[in-house]
């Protein structure tokens, strides 16, 4: 099992890139993130899981362990496969997800090409009881900042969904660490 790749960027094809590994090229399914930080002739290290389907296997690569966690509790998902899955990686970061897990909002999950409602509503459904990893921090809102905007919001009227949608948004712009007062203000801006 090839568990770490670490090489040179040969090429960066349109899902995957290859990596030369001592005049050894590995093709390596990654998401749009890891795609889009790739240099051609640059070094790079992976994360990777080796998955197998009935007539191929894939190797997968990731930046870090937390979306290879992601990547696996989609893989877990009756009806998911891996495109799917790196789909949702290359649209959703790791907050935003379990986000979208701890509120059961589907509609974070559908930005996602290739996930439909019904897709999002089974993947919502079969992982809000699971243990994603590190993932499983922000998935109750242990960051004291996104819970307190999250509540501060609703208490203000805002729907659990459209605030679980617009926090998101927000956290991915301005991070996770920005102060409530601040994440509050800016979703309001966000919501007109």
């Amino acid at each position: 099992m090839i568990a770490k790749i670490r090489g040179v960027v040969d090429s960066i094809l349109d899902d995957s890139i290859i990596v030369d590994v001592n005049g050894i090229g590995y093709a390596i399914l990654v998401s749009d993130k890891v795609r889009s930080s790739a240099v051609v002739g640059a070094p790079i290290s992976l994360i990777t899981l080796q998955t197998f389907k009935q007539d191929a296997q894939f190797l997968c690569g990731f930046l870090d362990y937390v979306d290879k966690q992601v990547f696996e509790a989609l893989l877990s998902v009756h009806g998911v496969g891996i495109k799917s899955a790196m789909c949702v990686l290359s649209h959703l970061a790791p907050e935003e997800f379990a986000m979208a897990v701890a509120t059961q909002d589907p509609s974070l999950l559908c930005r996602a090409s290739g996930v439909g409602k019904k897709t999002a509503g089974r993947i919502l459904l079969e992982l809000k009881d699971k243990n994603i990893g590190h993932v499983n921090r922000f998935s109750n809102f242990g960051n004291t900042n996104i819970n307190d905007t999250m509540l501060g919001l609703i208490s203000l009227g805002y729907s659990k969904g459209k605030v679980s949608k617009i926090l998101a948004d927000v956290i991915q712009q301005i991070g996770s660490s920005a102060p409530t007062d601040v994440m509050i203000t800016e979703c309001i801006k966000k919501m007109g």
